[in-house]
């Protein structure tokens, strides 16, 4: 059973009060997506995930905690306009102006499922348009981790050939993965699945269970 309240939280960048939802408890039932997004109930939970200050603009998973950043970034046109994308929700701007501040604490596996996350709520929205770009940009972010030898690496090569499937780039993903193996039963299920999901040129949202 999920519950959501609303709390009283002090923003601890301008100091000021506002109601926010917090979660108290959820559940899942069935699988994830192959993307990694969580079954229901708690995908459903995914307002309460990160907050914004309505008051100064600041995004955070818990707005209590500080920002490491330069303050003077959140006046900033990239993060007031979202890079000049136009969501066709508010959470997909939220998300997005949360994965612009991991971006500038410099960490690519924040950054990845920061922008992931902004994927998630453009589907949700049926922003066709800005959810293949914001996968692109986690594409692009998944090929820095995977370039840079991260002890994930796998998990990495297995996420971003949903992605490149989920955004239509058929092409790139059967040059990529059609002999790529990993030595790992679960992972090359996958990887031959979402190749032949490839070939049929299907973009369609699948799960762990559907794979096996």
């Amino acid at each position: 059973m999920t519950m959501i309240d609303e709390e009283e939280i002090k923003c601890s960048l301008c100091g000021k009060i506002s109601k926010q939802p917090v979660l108290l408890s959820s559940n899942q039932f069935g699988y994830q997506d192959l993307d990694l997004r969580p079954s229901e109930m708690y995908r459903s939970t995914i307002n309460t995930w990160v907050l914004e200050c309505p008051h100064c603009g600041y995004v955070a998973t818990n707005l209590e905690d500080e920002l490491t950043i330069d303050t003077d970034f959140l006046e900033s046109e990239e993060y007031k306009t979202c890079n000049g994308i136009e969501f066709q929700s508010k959470l997909s701007e939220i998300f997005y102006k949360y994965y612009l501040i991991q971006t500038k604490k410099s960490d690519d596996v924040d950054s990845f499922f920061a922008i992931l996350q902004c994927v998630w709520t453009c589907d949700d929205a049926n922003d066709e348009e800005n959810a293949k770009l914001t996968r692109q940009i986690a594409i692009n972010i998944a090929d820095k981790i995977i370039e840079s030898g991260n002890e994930r690496d796998n998990k990495f090569i297995v996420l971003k050939a949903d992605l490149l499937r989920r955004s239509g780039e058929f092409d790139q993903l059967i040059e990529e993965y059609e002999n790529l193996t990993l030595g790992d039963e679960l992972l090359d299920n996958i990887i031959k699945f979402q190749v032949k999901k490839a070939y049929d040129k299907d973009n369609n949202c699948y799960t762990i269970e559907e794979v096996s």
